[in-house]
């Protein structure tokens, strides 16, 4: 994608009846996210809705012909599971429930909040990106292209390999890093010790090789998701370790969370 940012590679719709709000917040979107629709009305929005399939939907609640709410409960009923942000003046609790049995993402309160708004745009369109597109963005809403993905598995690469060397005394013959969408993977192979070496080869220990090995990896690989996270600046945690010393080669899979 020519542009990294996650809000240059949506559609949002915006509905609202009130023209003024309409067109100020309209012009304060078109400068940030990829393409705005206007709507102004919950029948309106439905009617746009079919015919430009946005992303994200911010509504108001309360407006003439169609409210936000029926316009929600129409769209959900016919299958579409289309994020959507909630505006109104309306704080009472039993409005809010309403919203919240609809799934909504965000329950904004008038006068919106711009800043506010931008970053709960770019959580949900961070989430959608990772998951429809397979792609990964960065905690700023900055998406990773390919050139920086290149560096970064080179980057996770070079501490998977301090780290190897730290707890084991060895580093690995190879070590390849894959990062898809919201995981990362790190294979490494031929890393055992000379030891290890050792007792593979007068008998059947690769039982308990593995065994010491996923102890010592356990205690100690939050130093690996610690400095990924801190790379990347989002939260990464082990979702996977496969340790297989008879076929010489080890496997980690984390997940950004």
């Amino acid at each position: 994608m020519e542009d990294i940012n996650v809000l240059k590679n949506i559609k949002v719709l915006y509905v609202e009846d009130e023209p003024i709000t309409r067109k100020q917040v309209c012009r304060f979107l078109s400068k940030r996210v990829g393409k705005v629709i206007e709507a102004e009305n919950g029948k309106d929005g439905i009617k746009k809705f079919i015919e430009y399939k946005p992303d994200i939907i911010i509504t108001d609640l309360i407006m003439p012909y169609m409210d936000g709410i029926e316009m929600m409960k129409e769209l959900r009923t016919e299958g579409f599971n289309c994020p959507f942000i909630i505006t109104s003046a309306l704080s009472d609790s039993s409005t809010i429930l309403e919203t919240v049995d609809l799934k909504i993402e965000k329950y904004m309160i008038k006068p919106i909040d711009v800043d506010m708004l931008v970053k709960n745009l770019t959580q949900i369109a961070v989430n959608i990106l990772e998951e429809r597109e397979g792609l990964m963005a960065f905690k700023n809403g900055l998406i990773l292209t390919e050139d920086m993905k290149s560096k970064l598995e080179v980057e996770i690469r070079n501490l998977y390999s301090k780290y190897l060397k730290k707890i084991t005394g060895k580093g690995a013959k190879l070590i390849k890093v894959f990062i898809n969408g919201k995981e990362i993977e790190i294979f490494s192979k031929e890393n055992l010790t000379i030891l290890e070496e050792s007792l593979l080869a007068i008998g059947h220990h690769h039982k308990s090789i593995e065994v010491v090995r996923k102890i010592i990896y356990d205690n100690t690989i939050n130093e690996v998701e610690g400095q990924i996270s801190k790379l990347i600046d989002r939260k990464v945690v082990v979702k996977e370790m496969e340790i297989c010393p008879k076929e010489s080669f080890e496997r980690i899979l984390l997940e950004i969370v």
